[in-house]
């Protein structure tokens, strides 16, 4: 039995290339901090950390490219510490900006945290194989014995 390790092609959808995935998430990761300057000033450090960090969740719970994931949340927080944390794209500096763009992490772990949930029950329904009976029985004198499932199965069927 061969065993498919992209969920997407067994399902047989295209999946879009990375460099693609890359350009539309660090867009999207530009207009968040755009949004994130005009909200809050230099000053309020955590709001602007907020709005980018939902901001990398969500691209996290709608791609399933995990290496696109990964560097859409490193150019987020690279751009987090160079403008808005700091000027003029300076990733070094104090004031703790690297602590804070951990955050920009933390979100895009949940977002993809939250995709694999919401795939497992599709999976376990996909792959679920119906319960067999057994038809011979090696014992005469005794009842015959079917398996059925019990009544609260995670695919809906029950026992009749």
């Amino acid at each position: 039995m061969a065993v498919e390790r992209n969920l997407w092609e067994a399902r047989g959808a295209q999946q879009t290339p990375t460099g693609v995935s890359v350009a539309i998430g660090w867009t999207a990761m530009i207009a968040a901090s755009l949004v994130a300057a005009a909200l809050f000033s230099r000053s309020e450090m955590p709001g602007r950390v907020l709005i980018v960090a939902v901001a990398a969740g969500a691209f996290a719970a709608l791609v399933p490219d995990l290496c696109a994931v990964a560097a859409v949340t490193g150019l987020a927080m690279a751009t987090f510490v160079g403008f808005l944390a700091n000027q003029f794209g300076e990733l070094t500096g104090g004031d703790g900006a690297w602590s804070y763009a951990v955050v920009i992490g933390f979100g895009a772990i949940l977002g993809t945290g939250y995709r694999f949930m919401r795939q497992v029950p599709q999976t376990r329904h996909a792959h679920s194989e119906p319960l067999q009976v057994v038809a011979d029985n090696p014992f005469p004198d005794e009842r015959d014995v079917a398996v059925a499932p019990p009544d609260n199965a995670f695919d809906g069927r029950r026992a009749a």
